[in-house]
């Protein structure tokens, strides 16, 4: 059965806008609290330069919804190499539940900064609140035939909601699954294919592949 197209645009956009600030927010609130208990002068310069990295990107989430709302193209950044932006990502969940592996050149492949940001911070906070409590996330990238490949995986399991989420050519009428469908949109508009597949013996990945950018 087909899910109805919401009949108000205007209403979707918010609901999306609300849905990705609420990552950046939460985790300005964490590095707030953090600067406040570190003393150290170099952890407070490192955790004051996430934090203004993660205002930006709540910046850029907004412009992006007011060209949205007017009907114009959003403005897109030079690309940046990934591990410019994977302090930003990997500050949205909690540090002991996170593992990062990076491949020889993953590095250092070209990625659009905000899409790239929003595609893992929301694939890894999805992660956080429907994966098993306690148990780690991986973040791992990949370089493939001029392709990168990053890959969130967990201890939980491949329901048939997660594959529909993915699937998805609407958004859904509630909250659960709008985070995988902007994660959808956005591979889309930069020429990249997701899947997520069952893990032996036991979790579940979600993967992403990305071309280089235009520009």
């Amino acid at each position: 059965m087909h899910e109805p197209q919401p009949a108000d645009p205007g209403l979707l956009l918010l609901r999306s806008v609300c849905h990705e600030l609420r990552p950046p927010m939460s985790t300005l609130t964490s590095l707030v609290q953090a600067l406040q208990e570190h003393p150290s002068e170099s952890a407070r310069a490192d955790l004051a330069r996430l934090a203004g990295e993660h205002v930006t990107y709540a910046e850029a989430v907004l412009r992006q919804a007011a060209a949205a709302a007017y009907g114009m193209a959003g403005t897109t950044d030079p690309p940046v190499p990934f591990h410019r932006i994977l302090p930003m990502v990997t500050a949205a969940v909690p540090v002991e539940r996170l593992v990062v592996r990076l491949g020889r050149t993953a590095g250092d492949h070209p990625v659009h900064r905000q899409h790239a940001g929003q595609i893992l911070i929301n694939l890894l906070t999805n992660a956080e609140r429907y994966g098993p409590p306690g148990e780690p996330i991986r973040l791992e990238a990949r370089t493939h035939r001029r392709r990168l490949r990053l890959t969130v995986s967990d201890a939980g399991t491949l329901t048939a909601e997660l594959a529909r989420s993915l699937r998805r050519p609407v958004p859904p009428a509630g909250e659960k699954g709008l985070g995988l469908w902007v994660v959808r949109q956005l591979v889309v508009a930069n020429g990249g294919t997701i899947r997520a597949r069952r893990l032996a013996p036991r979790g579940v990945a979600v993967e992403v592949t990305l071309p280089r950018p235009r520009r």
